[in-house]
């Protein structure tokens, strides 16, 4: 006895009837390489805009600062890598 993928299709199709199932839907297919690169390079665009911005905020402290270790001083502000502005406190 063998069973063909017809017979069990429709077997399927028959107790779903009988059983007042609703149709299966089309199952969600899986991006492909092409679009897991397009939005995996957006993200990555998004995230050096946000470095950009960090990396002129410190470039701008550095230059404000004008002489060497003058970050270093008690009182003096620096900003961080993330771009928050820091207080010395000792």
């Amino acid at each position: 006895m063998t069973i063909s993928r017809q017979e069990t299709a429709e077997n399927v199709a028959f107790w779903r009837r009988v059983l007042n199932k609703p149709e299966p839907t089309a199952p969600k297919s899986k991006p492909t390489q092409a679009e897991r690169m397009a939005t995996w390079s957006a993200r990555n665009r998004e995230d050096e805009a946000k470095a950009i911005q960090t990396r002129s905020a410190v470039e701008r402290t550095r230059r404000d600062l004008g002489t060497p270790g003058g970050a270093f001083e008690v009182g003096a502000q620096r900003y961080a890598a993330d771009g928050s502005l820091w207080r010395r406190t000792a």
